[in-house]
């Protein structure tokens, strides 16, 4: 405990995170439901940042980690859970695809331009249905303009240049009328060839903990570091005192290297004698047979270079808002693509005794379409002050490559609408009723898909309500959902192990509420309580997967009889400021009643994957978060901002039966890890200055993959931004910014405990983005 303390306290975390009780967004931002003062809501801002991942650009707010499915792929992991129930949007609609069944498709969204993203890390299902049931992330693109511009016209340029970080280049346009025509238009582009390490790709342990001190083999560490493991016995030619002379002259005799050695000092064979001569090697009382352990690589172990790390990826987007008297109406359409490796084992996961160089690389590549419509209208009907409507398509097909063939590809159509209607305050209530639909088409192809084509229905109502006055705030939501699976005809088949028989749709009625207060205890004080009870659909790759599922490793196996789960949160927060200096502290408990999770059998399939199937139990996740913050103004030296945050999550099955005992473990694998920082912000006239540094402790709450869970070593994260805004002398630049970002700064080894990868593929090493934003 001595040693976190001390972490905390010389660590300087610079969080590019801005929290509060009621946080501030954006001033383009403008809502039908305003942001509650209640739920656990912090806005990210990082114009500079290297935002490789969505999962990345947030892995600085308490309570949020990163997904880290090699340097390419990261998905926000909100105290503990991610996948399924973390519901991802961009401008208020969801863009949850495969990247929520399969941990190696990355979130698409353009981390250039991306304006901020906002983090909701209490449970939001009564806004946004069962997939919120672990909180939201909601990306603002910025391309609707929701107010007119203060200039008809602007541009901004960025050019980066990176050093074990990638290139970049983009630019943003914004042309208006002044009047009531606003549009914007973006186009960006990242690239790198490869990553390096600070060491091997593969982790030490993979080396020294293959084999027990009690024996045997740890099948699932080998597997997890892509070994061929396993012991041999051979002949102690140094246990037996003669050589048998006959087998000497007549080897083809020979069954092995035992016949050649004897204990009699004579033998007879054919009625002739032979003298035995004796063996120089011969050791008395040493063992017939010996153990020799066989530990080869099956995949690459690479040094200093992490292989097939490379990434490509670009957007073209383009926004336009028509403003009148009552509201406006936005739309937009994007175009993202990205193409990238991820790191560390090949689809093929080679069988014994195979070349490693002979295995073909995986490869993931993303195209995704979206086409947005937004429109605001204020005084719509009596008693309405405000009618807010989102409509969205969304085309994603993400597709797995083994070398250049291809594995399979999944194509999501989804279609959403969403209408809020915000009903005239009474008094100090105010409120927001809800209709929400979505569509979701999934068609999968290739000869190594998981899933079948399913169709998706969702239709909800919701109603929150807000009572606020000044001192106090008491908020109430509950929410109806449908949620209908429906199979669509196609050419999978499930696999032999498959719990299913003959798959069937599933149709799902759910039911949520929450309540919630804050209030101020005083000018110092203020506490906050939330309590909610969410329900959230099986997913299908939870009904319905089969087959090897490469990208995690796993023979995956759903089945259509789950049912949904309940989540009962209480989340209580302690709030003190005085002056400048701001403490927040969160401490939480998730009882969930039939989790969901992939429980191991016990047993392996082809090339060693292990069969998992989707099973449920009850589930208790529990936690707390702390953040501290001090401004001080240092007059002619400028502003500094000191903050510190720590966080911890566990999650434990509730009563395990004796084979999730045995197979899984108490706890669940693959938690996120306590952690502990610091922040150090510094800004005087055009200079700003932003150290950060984020300690991930070793993990002691350890599941179990049949064995128990090897962890790997705590580490520090040391990032840098610095940035000067240069004065510029010319009618046509409004402003031109230099910057230089630092990351992973000490070039530690890290490897997060809840990275599916953690043994076979690390963070990046140090590296360093150069860049110049020119505003026009």
């Amino acid at each position: 405990m001595r040693r976190h303390l001390l972490a905390a306290a010389i660590l300087f975390v610079v969080h590019n995170a801005h929290a509060s009780d009621d946080p501030t967004l954006p001033a383009v931002r403008v809502e039908a439901s305003k942001p509650s003062r209640i739920d656990s809501i912090v806005t990210v801002e990082t114009p500079q940042a290297q935002n490789r991942t969505l999962g990345g650009m947030l892995e600085h707010v308490s309570g949020v980690q990163n997904s880290a499915f090699g340097p390419n792929a990261g998905a926000p992991v909100i105290r503990s859970l991610s996948g399924n129930r973390v519901q991802i949007l961009e401008d208020g609609q969801s863009i949850l695809g495969m990247n929520a069944f399969s941990g190696d498709i990355n979130i698409p969204f353009d981390p250039l331009f991306v304006r901020s993203v906002t983090v909701n890390k209490s449970s939001d299902t009564v806004r946004y249905g069962g997939n919120a049931i672990g909180g939201s992330v909601d990306i603002d693109s910025g391309l609707i303009s929701r107010t007119m511009e203060d200039k008809d016209q602007s541009m901004e340029l960025v050019l980066r240049k990176g050093f074990n970080a990638a290139d970049a280049q983009g630019f943003r346009m914004n042309f208006n009328n002044q009047r009531n025509v606003s549009t914007n238009l973006q186009v960006s582009r990242q690239r790198i060839s490869y990553y390096d390490i600070p060491g091997n790709s593969k982790a030490g342990v993979c080396n020294t903990r293959l084999f027990p001190a009690t024996g045997g083999v740890n099948s699932a560490l080998a597997d997890s570091c892509q070994k061929e493991a396993r012991i041999q016995q051979l002949y102690n030619k140094a246990s037996q005192p003669y050589i048998d002379q006959f087998m000497t002259e007549n080897p083809d005799w020979a069954d092995g290297d035992f016949s050649f050695y004897t204990n009699s000092p004579t033998s007879v064979w054919q009625r002739r004698t032979y003298v035995n001569p004796v063996n120089p090697a011969y050791v008395a009382g040493t063992p017939s047979y010996v153990q020799k352990q066989i530990n080869n690589d099956v995949t690459p172990d690479y040094r200093h270079r992490l292989g097939n790390s490379y990434s490509r990826s670009s957007q073209v987007a383009l926004g336009s808002t028509w403003f009148f008297d009552r509201g406006y109406v936005g739309v937009s359409i994007d175009a993202k693509d990205s193409e990238y490796g991820v790191p560390g084992f090949s689809m093929q996961n080679l069988s014994f005794g195979a070349n490693p160089a002979d295995g073909l690389p995986v490869g993931v590549v993303i195209k995704q379409q979206r086409y947005a419509l937004e429109a605001l209208l204020r005084d719509p009907l009596p008693y309405v002050e405000r009618a807010e409507l989102r409509v969205s398509k969304l085309d994603n097909t993400s597709g797995e490559r083994l070398g250049s063939t291809r594995a399979n590809d999944y194509d999501f159509q989804s279609t959403q609408a969403e209408l809020l209607l915000a009903h005239q305050p009474v008094g100090p209530l105010s409120g927001v009723l809800g209709l929400s639909h979505q569509t979701r088409d999934v068609a999968g192809s290739g000869a190594l898909r998981y899933l079948p084509d399913v169709e998706t229905h969702s239709n909800a109502v919701f109603l929150k309500e807000t009572l606020d006055v000044g001192w106090a705030s008491f908020d109430a939501g509950v929410r109806h959902e449908r949620v209908d699976h429906d199979l669509q005809p196609s050419r999978f088949k499930t696999s032999r192990n498959a719990a299913n028989t003959t798959l069937q749709g599933r149709s799902y009625r759910l039911n949520s509420y929450s309540l919630g207060s804050y209030v101020e205890l005083g000018p110092l004080f203020a506490a906050k309580v939330r309590y909610s009870s969410s329900q959230r659909a099986p997913e299908i790759n939870e009904l319905y997967a089969s087959n090897a599922h490469y990208s995690v490793m796993t023979q995956e196996e759903g089945n259509q009889n789950l049912q949904p789960e309940r989540a009962k949160n209480l989340e209580l927060t302690g709030l003190f400021h005085l002056g400048g200096f701001a403490l927040s502290a969160t401490a939480y408990r998730m009882k969930y009643d039939n989790y969901l999770y992939q429980g191991h059998s016990g047993m392996q399939m082809a090339n060693r994957l292990p069969l998992k199937y989707w099973k449920q139990t009850d589930t208790t996740v529990k936690g707390f978060e702390i953040d501290a913050s001090q401004a001080l103004d240092l007059g002619g030296y400028g502003k500094l901002n000191l903050s510190a945050f720590a966080d911890l999550v566990r999650s434990q099955a509730d009563r395990p039966d004796t084979l999730r005992a045995h197979n899984d473990g108490e706890y669940l694998p693959n938690m996120p890890t306590n952690r502990y920082g610091a922040t150090l912000q510094w800004q005087r006239d055009s200079w700003k200055v932003q150290l950060s540094s984020t300690y991930y402790d070793k993990q002691k709450y350890l599941g179990r993959n049949v064995s128990e869970e090897i962890p790997l070593d705590a580490f520090n994260l040391v990032d840098l931004q610095v940035s000067h805004e240069l004065p510029v002398r010319n009618a046509y630049i409004a402003g031109m910014e230099v910057f230089v970002n630092g990351s992973n700064l000490l070039d530690d080894d890290a490897r997060p405990h809840n990275s599916p990868l953690k043994y076979i593929a690390p963070l990046p090493g140090r590296g360093f983005q150069v860049g110049v934003t020119v505003r026009l």
